[in-house]
């Protein structure tokens, strides 16, 4: 039993994890206290104000909701007592700083056994209350600058239980800062140990520095290892959850016999699942993305300093140490392969989900074809498409320069185990061999002969065949390079054009911009300027009629066609009738719209109560010339004359609305308020005359006329049918636009994908550690 504990010493378990700062302070506040004594109560009265944040509310900085800025509390002597207690083991400074509070204290049973005991005065009046208080105020102000704010407050003024659980690191976040800063760490340290080589100045303390730097360097990997993986197992189980509640929906689909409803909405779930997944595993792929680039980064320091090692040393002294600068090319390129590769799924991903979303657009595009659809929506997916079709270009062009990263770390590979054949190649050569003392010169010669003959061992045929096989594969690497170069280039013209028709397009389009707002603001200009014509006219009308209504009397209000000669003012063309303001004359005298004169004898002279209104129009025209067209808008018949009786020939009869037809000339001018434009137009219609029309011929019957056409040898041509349903431009443009790019799209990849996998057949042991290596970041597991 006890081993078990022993073994146990170092569990965590029961154990909580306090967060580090939860008494750090943000911002600095000033508080304020005031402490007086209650003698009702018998406690010491305790208020505290935050001066910061009254300040800035009385400058309107804080809204309603912030935090409280005033605290208050009753403590007795002992409350006090124990509180500075608590203050005291945060700070031992605050042992000497408690004023003495003891004749505060209330009386207990001792002070009634032991008369003498009590010391504190009896009468209230003789004690000293300001003193103390103010003792306890520079006392609480003390435990604020050496306890902390949060601490002083939150001892004082116990508010509302809180949740203990915000005082406790959240166990996930504190592994994971955990690891980070070990990590952190391990980094730091393998920084100080290449920095130190600037102080090695002999072979032997570098190699001794290298060795330390490897044991560095296998530490960051450990490191980093558990901290990728602990990232990565949430992403693994949701992958695996996904996948096992598809793998299940679909056998329910296969094997269970279900509604149209449930399956449907099977399906969908199906569907949710299978997203979840492919989510997971692009999260899986940029973590491993992440990793590789921390140890490819860590080896390439590593490297580097090395081979400014390599300059400071000679040759001979640099013999002990070309192994490991092999072995750190070597990791280097392998670890940068990994790198690329990853990226490299991860640029494929990207370039799959541009060439789905426009699939999807493509299919919505056919789904909704029936539909009617505006322009607008149509230029917008067109410029969703080229955006999506620059999107890939980009991408295409990442993935090239990714692929030929993979070929350079390949070659990289291929170059590092070249010169170690060739090292030891040259070792073996270089290798002295002794020989025993031979005394026959016949035996001496036999045995050069047979050295010569035997100069290459097995050994050294084997590594040449190696070598040969190795140099075969670095050809094909730099025909692959070649071949990518090429596409590489079609990929780059095939983005500028398209650029380049982008900027064409949008100038086209602020053309037609700057276009339609001169056109838009030459439309507000007209209707400016009608809206002034029309309020000019209605001021014209208006001071007609006030005008008409001011000016009542014995005369004619007369228009500029009455000034002219007779002839002239009789012409049909006058658009409107005359208004006249006269005494009424007599049936017998025919209309006429020359001027009354002014009568200079009247029987009786007396003011008149109304003024008689009478209008005049046109006289009908004569019988011999033809009729003229009417004025466009229907004049209303003349008033017929009103006969006057013998007695009242002279006087003025009152204007009546039952007995005079209403006035004519304020209709047409209603009906003729407009613009300038169309009272124009109206009186040009006034001035035209009708002319005759040539009569139309009767419509004949079409076979005749074709049938005296073919009498007369023309030929006739043949019409093609025209087809049923021939598609509109509207709803193919988007369509063929799609496929179009999409064709551009592939010509630019052209199949790279697959051409490249069958050109890896070159290099069977890389190509199995890409595959391997896709396999395994595929799955979320990290091999070392």
């Amino acid at each position: 039993m006890d081993s078990v504990e022993l073994d146990r010493l170092d569990s965590l378990e029961g154990w909580v994890a306090i967060k580090s700062d939860i008494f750090e302070e943000e911002e600095t506040f000033k508080l304020g206290f005031i402490v007086q004594w209650n003698v009702i109560e018998s406690k010491f009265a305790v208020t505290c104000h935050n001066r910061t944040l009254q300040r800035q509310k009385r400058k309107a900085e804080v809204s309603v909701g912030d935090p409280q800025m005033s605290w208050a509390g009753l403590f007795s002597v002992s409350d006090l007592k124990h509180i500075h207690q608590q203050f005291t083991c945060v700070a031992d400074v605050l042992g000497g700083c408690f004023p003495d509070i003891s004749g505060f204290e209330e009386s207990n049973i001792w002070d009634l056994l032991f008369l003498n005991r009590r010391s504190c005065p009896e009468d209230d009046s003789e004690r000293d209350f300001d003193a103390p208080c103010r003792k306890l105020e520079k006392y609480f102000s003390t435990a604020i600058d050496l306890c902390g704010r949060k601490i002083v407050l939150e001892t004082l003024f116990t508010q509302d239980e809180r949740d203990v659980e915000e005082y406790f690191e959240n166990l996930q976040e504190f592994k994971k800062t955990t690891m980070q800063e070990e990590m952190s760490r391990a980094k730091s340290h393998l920084r100080q140990l290449l920095q130190s080589h600037r102080s090695a100045d002999r072979m032997v303390a570098l190699l001794r520095i290298y060795e330390a730097e490897d044991e560095a360097y296998r530490d960051l990997v450990a490191v980093a290892t558990s901290f990728f993986q602990y990232l990565l197992q949430p992403f693994r189980d949701m992958r695996e959850l996904a996948c096992l509640y598809k793998i299940e929906i679909l056998k329910s689909l296969e094997f269970e016999d279900l509604g149209p409803k449930r399956i449907a909405a099977l399906e969908k779930e199906a569907e949710e699942w299978r997203m979840k997944a492919e989510d997971a595993a692009a999260s899986i792929q940029d973590i491993t993305v992440t990793y590789f680039a921390q140890t490819s980064k860590a080896l390439a320091g590593m490297l580097k300093q090395m081979e400014e090692d390599k300059r400071r040393f000679g040759p001979a002294a640099w013999a002990s140490a070309a192994p490991r600068l092999e072995k750190l090319r070597f990791l280097f390129a392998k670890e940068t392969l990994q790198h690329m590769r990853a990226t490299e799924m991860c640029l494929s991903r990207k370039k799959d989900t541009i060439k789905e979303r426009l699939e999807n657009l493509l299919r919505r595009d056919q789904n909704q074809r029936a539909d009617s659809r505006s322009a607008f929506g149509d230029g917008r997916q067109q410029d969703t498409v080229d955006q999506l079709e620059l999107q890939f270009y980009e991408t295409q062009l990442e993935l090239y320069d990714a692929r030929f990263e993979i070929l350079k770390n390949e070659e990289q590979l291929l170059v590092a185990q070249i010169e170690t054949l060739r090292r030891q190649v040259k070792e073996l050569k270089e290798e002295v061999v002794y020989y025993d003392v031979c005394e026959d010169q016949e035996e001496l010669q036999s045995m050069i002969h047979t050295d010569l003959q035997q100069a290459d061992s097995p050994i050294i045929s084997q590594l040449r065949r190696r070598l040969q096989s190795l140099e075969s594969k670095r050809g094909s690497i730099c025909s692959r390079r070649a071949y990518l170069r090429n596409k590489k280039d079609q990929c780059i013209e095939a983005h500028e054009q398209k650029q380049l028709a982008g900027k064409q397009s949008s100038m086209l389009l602020s053309q037609h911009h700057q276009v339609h707002l001169k056109r838009e603001k030459r439309k507000e200009e007209e209707q400016k300027r009608k809206q002034w014509v029309d309020q000019e006219r209605e001021k014209t009308l208006s001071r007609l009629r006030s005008f008409r209504e001011r000016r009542q009397g014995p005369y004619i209000l007369k228009t500029p066609q009455s000034r002219k000669c007779p002839s002239e003012v009789s012409c049909v063309s006058q658009p409107m009738s005359i208004i006249s303001l006269s005494p009424s004359t007599s049936p017998e005298e025919p209309p006429s719209i020359r001027p009354a004169p002014r009568r200079n004898k009247t029987p009786k002279k007396q003011q008149p109560k109304d003024i008689p209104v009478q209008i005049y129009s046109a006289p009908p025209p004569p019988s011999v010339p033809p009729p003229p067209p009417p004025p466009p808008p229907a004049m209303p018949p003349p008033s017929p004359p009103v006969r006057a009786s013998p007695s009242s020939e002279d006087a003025p009869k009152p204007l009546c609305e039952k007995e005079e037809p209403p006035f004519p000339a304020k209709n047409m001018l209603k009906q003729n308020i407009g613009t300038m434009d169309e009272i124009l137009a109206s009186l040009q219609r006034g001035q035209i005359k009708l002319r005759k029309v040539p009569a139309v011929k009767s419509a004949e019957d079409p076979r005749s006329n074709l049938m005296s056409a073919i009498r007369q040898g023309v030929t006739l041509k043949k019409v093609v049918p025209a087809q049923e349903e021939v598609p509109s431009r509207g709803d193919n443009e988007l369509e063929r636009s799609i496929k179009a790019a999409m064709m551009r799209m592939k010509k630019v990849a052209a199949d790279s994908d697959e051409e490249d996998r069958g050109a890896e057949l070159f290099l069977p042991a890389l190509y199995i550690r890409g595959r391997l290596l896709q396999c395994i970041l595929q799955s979320g597991v990290i091999f070392f």
